[in-house]
């Protein structure tokens, strides 16, 4: 996994000085309000703004990826989507991580600690869980970005 030219585009839109009205417009939109996807709600404007660093925050260990494969369809991540990461070295079980394996191949999966080795779980049957005795954390998953 690799950070992309969009991805860093899109971090450097996020981190805006406090007080920058112009930045922060060009890295925000409006958010009215909530809109049902089951039984309809009475439409209420309600107006606020939406950026991502409100979402996630801003700072040097944010940042994104955009993900190839198909190997966590059943977690509803799917080609082409961009995943958001905090650095981290560690992972709690089951958390979303990119971690690096085998001479620094990085792999988006979630991680669980066994006894003497890691496992990490695609959400596919089609794919085999990674054991590995040597796994590094690079970073948990903290949201996910999709365009239609």
């Amino acid at each position: 996994m690799r950070l992309t030219p969009q991805g860093r585009r899109l971090l450097r839109n996020t981190e805006t000085p406090a007080g920058d009205d112009e930045d922060a417009a060009r890295t925000s939109m409006p958010l009215l309000g909530q809109v049902a996807a089951g039984v309809p709600v009475e439409a209420v404007e309600n107006k606020e703004t939406l950026s991502l660093s409100s979402c996630f925050g801003t700072g040097d260990d944010l940042f994104a990826l955009q993900v190839r494969g198909d190997s966590m369809i059943e977690e509803n991540i799917r080609p082409g989507d961009y995943v958001i990461c905090r650095r981290a070295e560690t992972a709690q079980n089951g958390q979303l991580v990119v971690a690096v394996i085998h001479e620094g191949q990085a792999t988006l999966k979630r991680f669980y600690r066994e006894q003497d080795r890691a496992r990490l779980q695609p959400a596919n049957p089609h794919y085999d869980p990674i054991y590995s005795d040597n796994c590094r954390i690079n970073a948990v998953v903290v949201g996910l970005l999709r365009k239609f």
